[in-house]
């Protein structure tokens, strides 16, 4: 999954992986390395980014953070969470009972890592490159202006 964790951009990940989902149906991220400093995620994609859908992708995220919605988790069974989520980057650890992280009404996803309590304390979304190669779309990104933490 990743290898230093940071609750703001591990929440920045959440609302980036939504907003491709709404945007392009291409699915959440098969791939990321998220850290404090950058970060990456990588889809399943069938061509670059397009004029203005940078921008585009960093206003519906930006839109959410300024919402500063609220970051919750809950927990299901792995039987029950399997009939609404891939589990598949889920790693065994995570055991019989899966934590939900939901952001707002916006995402919700099973994960294992530290979120921040809201949105809005996790500064300004920026893509700062992406590139297209044999139908996988990278995007890094880092996050600007970070609040409080947590």
């Amino acid at each position: 999954m990743t290898k230093s964790v940071d609750p703001a951009m591990h929440t920045a990940e959440h609302l980036l992986n939504q907003t491709m989902v709404r945007m392009f149906g291409c699915g959440r991220c098969f791939s990321a390395h998220i850290e404090k400093k950058k970060s990456k995620c990588d889809y399943r994609f069938d061509c670059p980014l397009k004029d203005g859908e940078i921008e585009q992708i960093e206003a519906a995220v930006n839109e959410k953070i300024a919402e500063n919605l609220p970051v919750t988790e809950s927990y299901e069974s792995r039987q029950s969470a399997r009939k609404t989520f891939d589990l598949d980057r889920l790693p065994d650890e995570a055991g019989d009972r899966i934590r939900i992280v939901s952001v707002g009404d916006y995402d919700a996803c099973p994960c294992i890592g530290p979120h921040a309590a809201f949105t809005g304390k996790i500064g300004r979304f920026r893509i700062t490159t992406t590139d297209f190669k044999d139908g996988v779309l990278r995007i890094r990104f880092k996050l600007e202006n970070v609040r409080q933490r947590g």
